[in-house]
């Protein structure tokens, strides 16, 4: 279904690494055209409550939720995106970033509010918006692309990296849009965000998906009418008077899937 981009091994992640072909298919659609300028995010949480990973998830463990305004005075926007559920500093290990016209896979190293991340390379698969989805993003990723240790780099080995991944059963996820990243800024700024949810609500802003990664499924919009995560046919982007459609996230498709390696 991707064909605009693939790559054999996730990028960065040494020759001893293979790919276990447990993938989660990603399509984001915007009501307006994807702007190459604003800041699109794909977030997974891999953490345990305890906050660990290489194991195979926690269904109870918090998830990502956007940065709307400053924490504190302290910490301000902290990294300017995203931050944990209840004020959780594992809130999500990994994320798919699309601005500047392209896609590339992070690691999140140490306290996510830190800002400090390994770029893991792209997604295994992934299509650029184009004249004839220009709304759309859709991309790709391998599950052994997580499997990583704690400092971004492979796991010694291959197949302990691919039963790890195969073996996945939780994982919490949100997507969020935004026009402006104000890393570590105390001062109030004008930032425009979308999430999954109705962003004009407390419920809405603070919901993120989890996902059952032991069934093969597709989460649509649809499938959460009237909860939490259900994303409102009209424009909900919080923080303007006027907001830019190119960040209003109308509905979204994320499939579980195993494809012979």
């Amino acid at each position: 279904m991707l064909l605009s981009g693939c790559a054999k091994l996730p990028p960065n992640s040494g020759s001893s690494t293979a790919l276990s072909g447990k993938r989660l298919q990603v399509t984001l659609r915007f009501e307006n055209p994807v702007n190459p300028n604003f800041h699109y995010f794909f977030l997974i949480n891999y953490f345990t409550n305890q906050g660990t990973t290489l194991g195979v998830g926690d269904q109870n463990a918090p998830g990502p939720v956007p940065v709307l305004a400053p924490a504190n005075s302290n910490q301000g926007y902290g990294n300017g995106f995203a931050t944990g559920s209840g004020g959780s500093a594992f809130g999500f290990t990994d994320f798919v970033r699309f601005e500047g016209n392209a896609y590339r896979l992070f690691h999140v190293v140490g306290d996510p509010t830190a800002s400090v991340f390994q770029d893991e390379g792209q997604p295994v698969a992934f299509t650029l918006p184009n004249s004839n989805q220009p709304t759309t993003l859709q991309f790709t990723i391998d599950l052994a692309q997580l499997v990583v240790q704690p400092n971004g780099a492979a796991l010694p080995s291959a197949t302990e990296a691919v039963t790890i991944a195969k073996n996945i059963q939780w994982l919490q996820m949100n997507v969020v849009a935004t026009d402006v990243v104000p890393v570590h800024q105390t001062a109030i700024v004008t930032k425009q965000v979308d999430s999954l949810g109705d962003n004009r609500t407390p419920s809405g802003a603070s919901s993120f998906l989890i996902l059952n990664m032991s069934q093969l499924q597709t989460y649509t919009n649809l499938s959460f009418t009237g909860q939490a995560v259900f994303e409102p046919g009209d424009n909900d982007v919080f923080g303007a008077a006027n907001p830019d459609p190119a960040l209003n996230l109308l509905d979204y498709s994320i499939s579980v899937v195993q494809v012979q390696q």
